[in-house]
């Protein structure tokens, strides 16, 4: 047999099991830095839910209290009747921690004589909403 009958020599390729360390450390911090991000996203979640959940209550307690005042039958009584009034809700399930604060303004002959109306400002205050939430309206006379 001659030498060029030979068949060459090839390398034997080594078959790769699992991974490299270094790729597994890498994985690790991928993973690691999409928890973090998963976590942050939930307690932001949470806080942002949290929040608008007490802006939702506080908007309707005011506007219940402007539905009240704007079914009140007898115009000239509006501002004695609500005006300066203020109520702390306790023990309520719902409205629990809460102020409602009324004013009720009559501007009678503003700008001109033949105007007259009333202003109604209902603020609310309390239970874990950052800024206190006021709603207007205003009522002509009748």
């Amino acid at each position: 047999m001659t030498a060029s009958m030979h068949l060459p020599r090839t390398r034997v390729r080594l078959v790769r099991r699992g991974m490299t360390l270094i790729e597994v450390i890498i994985a690790i911090v991928i993973l690691s830095g999409a928890m973090l991000g998963l976590a942050n996203f939930g307690r932001l979640f949470q806080h942002n839910v949290s929040t608008t959940s007490g802006q939702t209550l506080a908007s309707d307690l005011a506007t219940q209290r402007i539905e009240t005042i704007k079914a009140w039958r007898a115009y000239l009584t509006l501002v004695a009747t609500y005006d300066g009034t203020t109520e702390t809700f306790v023990g309520n399930p719902v409205y629990n921690g809460f102020t409602r604060k009324t004013k009720v303004v009559r501007c009678s002959g503003c700008p001109t004589v033949t105007n007259d109306y009333i202003t109604v400002t209902v603020t609310i205050t309390g239970n874990n909403i950052p800024a206190p939430l006021a709603k207007t309206t205003i009522i002509a006379a009748f």
